[in-house]
């Protein structure tokens, strides 16, 4: 049976489906412990920075193999210019993460939309169907018949969206994370 309407965790947001709380951008200062963070400085200027970032920014690239290019990006820098590249560093991945994050955000919003749309065409379907009684003849039972086949295709649509809302709940808390090991590597090794 079709649960009707989709329920979201409490949020100043009416499109956020998850039940994890919308944190809709990153801060810095959350994560951060090291050097003082470059002011103005463009990430996409240093060609290594550049280079880190794009190798380790992507939602395919596992947490493993990102925490690993990082290691071995800090293990060629000169003891001089780590701070400075490694918080220029830092800056790219939080700009890129946080990039990412909401192009997931908006697209969980757009599921969320789409999810009251299907659940409200369920309803229209189902008034229809209260409407014809049971046991109509004629046009009317063929009238009820479709209306009781589109609630089936209706509730099949509601039904695999909730599965992939369920899935699709867990990118930005993964990128959250991924971001904080990242954070930690770029950290860890000692200046």
């Amino acid at each position: 049976m079709l649960t009707l309407p989709v329920q979201a965790a409490p949020s100043e947001d009416p499109d956020w489906p998850c039940q994890q709380r919308l944190v809709p951008e990153l801060s810095a200062g959350t994560y951060w412990t090291g050097t003082p963070l470059p002011d103005g400085t463009d990430w996409r200027s240093d060609p290594r920075v550049a280079a880190l970032v794009d190798a380790v920014a992507p939602r395919d690239v596992s947490t493993d193999t990102g925490v690993a290019k990082i290691a071995a990006f800090v293990a060629a820098l000169k003891p001089g210019e780590k701070d400075t590249l490694l918080a220029t560093a830092f800056v790219g991945i939080l700009d890129e993460t946080n990039r990412e994050r909401s192009q997931v955000i908006a697209r969980l919003k757009e599921l969320a939309r789409r999810q009251r749309d299907i659940a409200a065409q369920a309803a229209k379907v189902t008034d229809e169907i209260d409407a014809i009684p049971a046991d109509a003849t004629g046009e009317d039972a063929n009238r009820r018949a479709e209306a009781v086949n589109r609630r089936g295709f209706v509730t099949r649509a509601f039904d695999e969206t909730r599965r992939t809302m369920r899935y699709a709940c867990d990118a930005p808390t993964q990128l959250e994370a991924r971001f904080g090991a990242y954070t930690k590597a770029l950290q860890a090794e000692p200046r």
